[in-house]
C-alpha cells in the first residue's frame, strides 16, 4: 500500500459520509509557562543556543497553545524533533526503528493531517504532504511552538490535525556567544555541533552546523524468531546526516528584517522488517532539502505589518534491491504572504492576511511534473470586551487549483477567573479543511484528481492554571477536552483490479482528553523541574463507503488510547541529572483493530555537571536509553534499540559576564 521512501508514504485515507457528531473529552494539560498574574507579561528563557519566548497572550488564545520549555529542549539537544516531541508533548510518533522515517499524530489523526512551518514556510513535502521529523534537528530552531486542533487560520493553508512551528528570534545586545559539542555513543553514534552568534543593538547573527554518523547496529528482541525469543543485531540500518542554519536580523527603531536559510543532507540504510527472520532488500534512502525565508515585520503605535517570502527545495532519492522499485522524488514551494492588524483602541484588533503558496513535484511514478497554486485570505478579530474577557473570530477562504474549497471559521473565548491571572478558562469551536497533497491526486497508478478536501467541525474546552511564589515555587496546569468530526478523509484502498487508489471513503470522529502538569521548586541551591503530559484518544471510524467495511466502529492504526510521559529534572551546584519516560498502551496495527502492538514503557537516564570557567561553561554528560533494557517496537516489525549509552561534551561561550547579564 505504500512504499518505505518518506516521499513516497502515501496517506492511508478514509471516506467520506455526511452526519455530524462533536463529543467531548477531558485534557488534563499542564505547562510550565508560568508569570501570568499579568495577561501582557512576557517571560524569556534564554540558554546559549536555545531561546523560548512564551508570552501571555498565547496563554490567552482560545485553543491549545504551548511553547516547549527551553531546559526539556536543551535535555534533547543531541536528538531530532520526532524524540522531542515523543518525549515533551503528549502528541504520539511513529517512527521506523532508532534513526528511521518518523511522522507526529496530534489528537488521533494521522502524520500527513500534522503542519510543520519553520519561519512560516511549510515544511511538509508538496509531494506526500508528510514531513519527516527524524530529519529535523533541534539546531534548526531555538522554539519550537504547538498549535492542537487546528485551529489556527492565519495561515496561508491549514491541517485539521495541528501545527508545529520552527523559529529561531532574533538575540539582540547578547555580545558574542558559541557553544561547540561532540558526542559518542553505542553502535558507533557519533555527533558533533557549533554554534556562534553575536548581537549588538541593531544586528543579530547567529550560524548552527551540526552532524551525525551511526553504524546503528543495534541488539534488539527478535519474539518470533524461529528457535524462540533470541537477541540480534540490526542490519541495512547506518544512516550519515549533517546541516547549517542561518539566522540575520537587523532592526532600526520600530522596523525588524530577517533571513533565514536552513540546509540538510542525510544518506540511511533502510532496515527491512523483522517477521519470523530479519528481511534486507537493500534499501537505502537520500534527502536533501534547502529552505529559506526573508522577513519584514513593523510595529508602529497601532499598527502591527509583516511580509514574508521564501522558498524550500527536496529532493528525495530511494534505492532499493530491485532497480524497479527505485525512486526519485522532488518538490518544491514558493511561499509569498502578508498581514496587517490595526489595534483600534484598547479593547479591540482587527487583522488581514494574504498569501500565496505556488507547489510543485515530480516523481517516477508521475507522467510529468505537476503543479498546484494555493491562494488565501483571512480576517481575523480580536475583542476584550471587560479586563477578563478575550474574544477571538478567525475566517479563512482558500482558492487552490482545480477545486472548490468550503469558507474556514474558528471562535473562541477566554475568561480569567481570578484578578491575578492564575485561573482561565476557555473554549473554541471550528470548521477547518485539508487539501489532498500532489500523490493523492496525481500518483501513476491510483492518483485522483477528482478527490475533494477533507473537513472537519468540532471545539475543544479547557482551564488553565499558572502560579509563581515568592519563593521562586512554579506551578501549572492545563486541562482541556476536544471533539471534531472529519469527513470525506481521504484513503488509499484496493480496487476490483487490485490497484490501490485514492478515495473520500471514511468519517472519523475523533475526541479526547488532554493534559499537562508542570513545577519547579527550588531549595536553596537544589532546583528540582517536573513535567507530566497525558493524552487519551478515541479517533473511531465511523461510516465508511467501502462495502462490508469492517473497520467501522474501530480505532485508527497506531494511535494509543492512552499517552503518559514524563521529564523530571535536578539541579544542584554543578551537577545535573534528569530522567525521561514514556508509556503507550495498546496501538492498533490493523483497521478492524484485530491486530495491535502491546503496551509499551521506555525510560531513559542521564547524569552530569556544568563546570564554570569564566566566561566558558564546561558541561559533560552520560545519558543511558531505555535503561530497563525493554523490548518494545513503535511501527510493527521495526524494532527499536535496547539498552544503549551516548557520552556528550559540550562548551559554551559569552562575552558578557554575569555583572553584564544582571545589567541587561
Amino acid at each position: 500500500m505504500f512504499k518505505r521512501s518518506s516521499a513516497y508514504i502515501i496517506p492511508f485515507k478514509v471516506s467520506r459520509n455526511a452526519l455530524h457528531a462533536a463529543l467531548l473529552s477531558l485534557l488534563i494539560f499542564v505547562s510550565p509557562q508560568t508569570g501570568a498574574q499579568d495577561m501582557f507579561n512576557e517571560d524569556t528563557v534564554t540558554i546559549t543556543a536555545v531561546t523560548v519566548t512564551a508570552t501571555a497572550s498565547e496563554r490567552q488564545t482560545p485553543y491549545t497553545v504551548f511553547v516547549i520549555d527551553s531546559a526539556i529542549m536543551a535535555g534533547h539537544m543531541e536528538s531530532d524533533l520526532a524524540s522531542l516531541l515523543m518525549y515533551a508533548t503528549p502528541l504520539a510518533v511513529k517512527r521506523y526503528g532508532n534513526h528511521g522515517l518518523a511522522s507526529v499524530s496530534v489528537r488521533g489523526l494521522p502524520g500527513s493531517h500534522t503542519t510543520v512551518k519553520w519561519h512560516g514556510l511549510t515544511v511538509n513535502a508538496a509531494g506526500n504532504g508528510y514531513t519527516d521529523f527524524a530529519l529535523i534537528p533541534l539546531h534548526a530552531a531555538s522554539s519550537v511552538k504547538i498549535t492542537q486542533g487546528g485551529y489556527d487560520l492565519s495561515d496561508i493553508s491549514g491541517s485539521i490535525g495541528g501545527k508545529v512551528e520552527l523559529s529561531s528570534e532574533p538575540l539582540f545586545q547578547t555580545g558574542q556567544y558559541g557553544s561547540v559539542a561532540a558526542g559518542t555513543g553505542s553502535y558507533s553514534d557519533y555527533t558533533a555541533s557549533a554554534v556562534t552568534g553575536s548581537g549588538s543593538e541593531s544586528v543579530s547573527a547567529r550560524m548552527s552546523l551540526w552532524g551525525e554518523k551511526a553504524r546503528n547496529d543495534f541488539l534488539f528482541i527478535n519474539g518470533n524468531a524461529p528457535e524462540g525469543a533470541t537477541e540480534e543485531r540490526r542490519v541495512n540500518s547506518s544512516c550519515v546526516s549533517g546541516g547549517a542554519a542561518t539566522d540575520l536580523a537587523y532592526r532600526s527603531g520600530s522596523s525588524t528584517v530577517a533571513a533565514h536559510l536552513w540546509y540538510s543532507n542525510s544518506e540511511r540504510e533502510l532496515p527491512g522488517p523483522v517477521t519470523t527472520v530479519q528481511q534486507n532488500f537493500g534499501e537505502r534512502q537520500s534527502d536533501r532539502s534547502l529552505r529559506s525565508v526573508i522577513s519584514y515585520s513593523l510595529e508602529k503605535e497601532k499598527i502591527t505589518a509583516r511580509v514574508t517570502a521564501g522558498g524550500t527545495s527536496d529532493v528525495n532519492l530511494y534505492y532499493h534491491e530491485n532497480p524497479e522499485y527505485n525512486g526519485d522524488n522532488r518538490s518544491s514551494l514558493l511561499m509569498l504572504r502578508a498581514g496587517i492588524a490595526y489595534r483600534l483602541n484598547g479593547k479591540a484588533e482587527f487583522g488581514i492576511n494574504a498569501g500565496n503558496e505556488y507547489q510543485s513535484a515530480r516523481s517516477l511514478s508521475y507522467s510529468d511534473t505537476e503543479r498546484r497554486n494555493v491562494f488565501s485570505t483571512s480576517l481575523s478579530a480580536r475583542f476584550n470586551p471587560g479586563t477578563r474577557v478575550r474574544l477571538l473570530l478567525q475566517a479563512r477562504q482558500m482558492i487552490v487549483t482545480g477545486m472548490v474549497i468550503k469558507p474556514e471559521f474558528t471562535a473562541g473565548a477566554a475568561v480569567t477567573l481570578s484578578p491575578d491571572g492564575a485561573h482561565l478558562l476557555k473554549a473554541s469551536i471550528s470548521r477547518t479543511a485539508r487539501l489532498p497533497c500532489l500523490n493523492d491526486l496525481y500518483w501513476v497508478p491510483g492518483g485522483n484528481s477528482s478527490l475533494r478536501h477533507e473537513n472537519a467541525t468540532g471545539g475543544e474546552a479547557s482551564y488553565s492554571y499558572v502560579s509563581v511564589t515568592s519563593s521562586g515555587l512554579k506551578n501549572s496546569i492545563d486541562l482541556a477536552l476536544h471533539a471534531k468530526r472529519v469527513n470525506d478523509m481521504i484513503q488509499w484502498i484496493p480496487g476490483v483490479t487490485g490497484i490501490w487508489s485514492a478515495e473520500n471513503v471514511r468519517s472519523v470522529n475523533v475526541y479526547g482528553l488532554e493534559g499537562r502538569l508542570g513545577s519547579e521548586m527550588p531549595f536553596n541551591e537544589l532546583v528540582i523541574s517536573s513535567y507530566l503530559n497525558y493524552g487519551f484518544t478515541r479517533s473511531v471510524i465511523a461510516a465508511s463507503e467501502i462495502p462490508n467495511d469492517r473497520a467501522v466502529g474501530s480505532q485508527l492504526i497506531y494511535v494509543p488510547g492512552n499517552l503518559l510521559n514524563l521529564n523530571l529534572g535536578l539541579r544542584w551546584k554543578m551537577m545535573r541529572a534528569g530522567v525521561t519516560a514514556l508509556y503507550q498502551d495498546r496501538r492498533y496495527t490493523t483497521s478492524d483493530n484485530s491486530e495491535w502492538l502491546p503496551p509499551s514503557f521506555i525510560a531513559d537516564a542521564k547524569v552530569g555537571a556544568v563546570l564554570p570557567a569564566g566566561k566558558t561553561k564546561i558541561g559533560i554528560e552520560l545519558d543511558t536509553k531505555n535503561i530497563f533494557n525493554s523490548s518494545a517496537e513503535s511501527v510493527r516489525n521495526y524494532p527499536m534499540p535496547l539498552r544503549t549509552f551516548n557520552l556528550r561534551l559540550t562548551i559554551n561561550f559569552t562575552s558578557k559576564n554575569k555583572k553584564n547579564e544582571e545589567q541587561d
